[in-house]
């Protein structure tokens, strides 16, 4: 007797967005001129073809003058061409954790020690003076880093631009969940055309 196939036996979105790469994807190109502009939350993308003659698309914010190369074409969708583009956009991971990294631990308000849980993924900072700090993954070695006249005075942000900071592959280890959350976000794309 063979099994039905559940919902949970089909590939997920992030397969599908992780699989073999463009060598272009994510780098400065030159486009034409912009024909769509995306809308997502509060974040605005143009989009273009790239001059190439190869039919894959670019995209650049609305404040850039430089256009970034997606492995995409008009034929993939505007869903998955939005997620390739979040997934670029580098306040991604901020904003990932901003809204998944749980605090799993409430210390006293005398204590510098914040500890997460991010969808399984648990990691701690401890925010020191002068802008210091350190974080650790799980249980590994606290690694150092000093955000300077950029670090926030809110607890959570600076630890997660601790983590950023201290740890710069770190994005590894919070996908598939990462990109997912993008597929998910790029369901919500309004597309304008640009005559």
């Amino acid at each position: 007797m063979s099994a039905q196939a559940q919902m949970t036996d089909l590939p997920s979105q992030s397969d599908t967005l992780l699989s073999a790469r463009d060598p272009r994807h994510g780098h400065i190109c030159s486009a034409g001129e912009p024909f769509a502009r995306l809308s997502i939350g509060d974040r605005r993308y143009e989009v273009a073809e790239t001059v190439d003659g190869s039919d894959i698309l670019a995209f650049r914010t609305n404040t850039q003058r430089e256009w970034s190369a997606l492995d995409r074409k008009l034929d993939d969708g505007w869903v998955a061409i939005t997620a390739d583009i979040l997934l670029l956009d580098p306040d991604v991971l901020f904003d990932f954790l901003q809204t998944h990294a749980v605090r799993s631990r409430e210390a006293n308000k005398n204590s510098n020690l914040l500890e997460f849980d991010t969808l399984g993924i648990k990691w701690s900072a401890r925010l020191l003076q002068n802008r210091d700090g350190e974080v650790r993954l799980g249980t590994d070695e606290w690694v150092s880093a000093n955000l300077g006249l950029r670090a926030p005075s809110e607890a959570r942000e600076r630890a997660i631009m601790l983590l950023l900071s201290a740890l710069p592959n770190v994005r590894s280890a919070f996908e598939p969940h990462l990109t997912d959350w993008a597929s998910r976000l790029a369901k919500g794309v309004h597309v304008e055309p640009i005559f």
